[in-house]
């Protein structure tokens, strides 16, 4: 069949509405349908980049909640959350508070952040959408992070090639997105970014039968 670039147009923006609606109205299946791609491993990915956190930490995104979990049950850390989804925010709310732990979060977008100049050692995101490219989040990162403060980015995980990987992979294609990558093209150049001037460095974290990587920069150190 000849490649129809309409239709195909048309399958890809399908499948995203179909994502969206899992961030959205269906937020109760998301850590299913996540693990699910993942081959279970999406939690671990997102916890590989806690050893890079300090301090106040202010996480873009949290979803579900898992890391914010994380990040408060440990004392060294103070963490807080934005997350556009109201469903997220709610589900995340729920799952501090049935840990017996303080729910520093709220529903805000990463472009208009509602939160103090210089108040975080760290701002953090795993897996982010399309705001993570966004000058005006660019902008607001830079905003709200203390003299010295970090910006710690895990926007993709690399599955040991394997059939399973592999239909994970198209998964991601029909989507435009490309959270996971596999072993046999680790001599394709790192993912490099810059947020205003800080240049984030990459570093991989071995995670089961996969490795996650982590962009770690710090205000100031260039």
């Amino acid at each position: 069949m000849p490649f129809n670039i309409q239709h195909s147009t048309f399958s890809i923006l399908l499948v995203r509405w179909a994502f969206e609606r899992l961030y959205r109205e269906f937020a109760w299946a998301y850590d299913v349908v996540a693990a699910a791609v993942s081959g279970g491993l999406w939690r671990r990915w997102a916890l590989a980049a806690l050893p890079f956190i300090r301090g106040r930490v202010l996480e873009l995104g949290f979803g579900p909640g898992h890391l914010q979990l994380a990040l408060a049950a440990d004392s060294k850390n103070t963490p807080f959350g934005i997350d556009a989804s109201p469903q997220m925010v709610s589900l995340a709310r729920r799952r501090l508070r049935r840990a017996g732990l303080p729910a520093r979060i709220s529903r805000a977008h990463a472009q208009h952040i509602p939160l103090a100049n210089a108040s975080f050692d760290t701002v953090l995101a795993t897996f982010p959408a399309e705001y993570i490219v966004d000058p005006r989040t660019h902008a607001e990162i830079l905003r709200v992070l203390a003299p010295g403060g970090r910006v710690v980015i895990l926007p993709l995980a690399q599955l040991d090639r394997s059939l399973y990987a592999r239909l994970v992979d198209l998964a991601y294609r029909l989507t435009l997105q490309s959270p996971v990558a596999h072993a046999d093209r680790q001599n394709t150049p790192t993912p490099a970014m810059q947020i205003g001037d800080v240049s984030l460095s990459p570093h991989w974290v071995r995670v089961g039968p996969s490795r996650a990587l982590v962009l770690v920069g710090d205000l100031g150190s260039e």
